[in-house]
């Protein structure tokens, strides 16, 4: 959608914006999925090139004069995560054809989160589709161990089931149904965090995490589990067996703030985002 996406939300916040795919003065240009390579259309001397990514995708890689994505920043990236993309920032009505749909306020990750109790009838979710990373051998184990639902299609087992992909409003309203999410990355690459462990958070499921470490500087660690905290997987496995049905132990984390001294890290705020754009394109 042209004109509803975090970057025209954001620079209409400064500037009055003019759409034109012939001789754009920015151009913003994202994974290159059909590898038709329509970006290089732009290198006319003119366009300035902007690249975003969420997926793992080195940046450095692409013919583009700057880029915000996972990695750390430097003199042609900004660190913009995925998992800033999930945010409603710009107080957008609903669109379920907005991808991702700006479900989560940004008001709703700050409340106090101090819980006497928090019902959730199941152990865990898991939520995938394709059969990457550290999840292909993690959720069978814990499976073994104590029931897990996979409500994806990897590992499908229950009668509860989540539909389509990314941000949708069932899959946020499922997740809440279980103490547990098991919110693992596709691959570990350094500053790769997506919207996993934010749908989690979000919705009171906590997150059971694999990923970079950044996680912990982009959230607050005491508010999810980690498995790089643990010796192995079996280590983590009997933590939970060990642990899961104390409500006390649940409410521990749940009473947790989603990020450190419940403040969004100055980095993702918007407009600490503009300002780093307007340097780029004035």
């Amino acid at each position: 959608m042209p004109k509803d996406n975090y970057f025209y939300n954001l620079l209409s916040n400064k500037y009055e914006l003019v759409l034109d795919s012939k001789k754009p003065d920015i151009l913003f240009h994202s994974a290159d999925y059909s590898n038709n390579r329509n970006h290089l259309k732009y290198n006319n001397g003119y366009t300035k090139k902007i690249f975003f990514t969420g997926e793992d995708i080195d940046p450095t890689c692409v013919d583009t004069h700057f880029s915000f994505s996972f990695k750390e920043n430097s003199a042609n990236n900004y660190r913009l995560p995925l998992w800033t993309q999930y945010i409603n920032w710009f107080e957008k009505k609903y669109n379920k054809n907005r991808d991702p749909a700006y479900l989560i306020p940004k008001d709703s990750l700050l409340k106090s989160r101090k819980l006497i109790k928090s019902y959730a009838p199941f152990f865990c979710s898991f939520i995938a589709s394709k059969p990457m990373g550290k999840r292909v051998d993690f959720v069978p184990k814990l499976n073994d161990k104590i029931r897990v639902h996979n409500l994806g299609r990897l590992y499908a087992n229950s009668y509860i089931t989540s539909p389509g992909r990314g941000d949708q409003r069932a899959k946020l309203n499922l997740m809440r149904l279980f103490k547990f999410n098991i919110a693992f990355e596709n691959s570990v690459s350094d500053g790769y965090v997506t919207e996993k462990i934010l749908h989690s958070l979000f919705s009171n499921s906590i997150p059971i995490y694999w990923g970079a470490s950044q996680a912990q500087r982009d959230f607050n660690p005491n508010s999810f589990i980690n498995l790089g905290d643990f010796k192995d997987d079996d280590s983590l496995i009997d933590y939970l067996h060990n642990n899961y049905t104390d409500k006390t132990f649940r409410l521990n984390y749940l009473n947790e703030p989603v990020f450190k001294n419940n403040q969004i890290p100055d980095f993702v705020k918007p407009e600490n985002v503009l300002s780093v754009l307007s340097e780029i394109i004035e």
